[in-house]
């Protein structure tokens, strides 16, 4: 059974090793060393709750809270110092949870626990006849289906992965290290970039055969990656 990851983003000292080790019983742990380091994880890793505890400017909590929402719909944990006054506005910007530090190991690992909790059961209760809708691309994640124009797309699993992860964000380009990332789920070794075109030019072939126009619904991004052409039906 796969263990739940938790992503902590903390300065040196705002949390102590009491606390880590109390998170380390109930999940796996990434320390990131720097906030780009976190986004760049969150943007090719899936987290079951995020963990921030920094001792920045109150603006710069607030933009990291705020950027992470607009890039993941993870729970979110804020430890703030005990006077810190943006409570009300970081919880308007997407945390779940803010605590005030001096804070008790099992006070964040009771938070921790229960915000998993409901974001699995969340995860799990989600309705698999809701597809997500691309233009007249469908791709149904319960049943793990893809259709154009209501017509089948034989597609296999690798295939389904990838076109699942760029229809979730439409326009957005996924370079060939995320998707090698996220679709193999292996870190990237060899020619990756040829490895991906591969696939891509045999599920281009499978979209052409139910329709001459939908393999133009993927884009190519020179020498960076793929995404998902991004428009409104008329």
């Amino acid at each position: 059974m796969k263990r739940n990851r938790i992503i902590v983003i903390v300065d040196e000292n705002e949390l102590t090793w009491e606390s880590l080790g109390f998170l380390k019983q109930q999940a796996e742990i990434y320390q990131a060393t720097s906030i780009q380091d976190a986004l760049s994880h969150l943007s090719v890793c899936s987290y079951h709750l995020i963990l921030i505890a920094l001792q920045q400017e109150p603006e710069t909590v607030c933009q990291l809270v705020e950027t992470i929402r607009k890039l993941v719909i993870t729970p979110m944990i804020v430890l703030l110092s005990e006077h810190a006054e943006i409570r009300n506005k970081i919880i308007h910007l997407g945390a779940d949870t803010v605590l005030i530090q001096p804070c008790a190991a099992e006070e964040i690992g009771l938070q921790v626990y229960a915000l998993i909790r409901r974001y699995t059961e969340w995860k799990s209760e989600r309705k698999e006849e809701n597809p997500i809708l691309v233009g007249k691309l469908e791709i149904f994640p319960f049943q793990r289906n893809v259709k154009w124009d209501h017509k089948i797309v034989p597609v296999v699993k690798r295939e389904f992965d990838f076109l699942y992860l760029l229809a979730s964000t439409p326009g957005r380009v996924y370079t060939y290290s995320q998707i090698y990332q996220l679709v193999w789920q292996e870190y990237p070794h060899g020619d990756i970039a040829n490895i991906i075109y591969c696939m891509v030019h045999r599920l281009k072939r499978k979209l052409k055969k139910v329709d001459v126009s939908a393999e133009h619904i993927i884009i190519s991004v020179k020498e960076v990656g793929y995404c998902l052409r991004g428009y409104k039906e008329s």
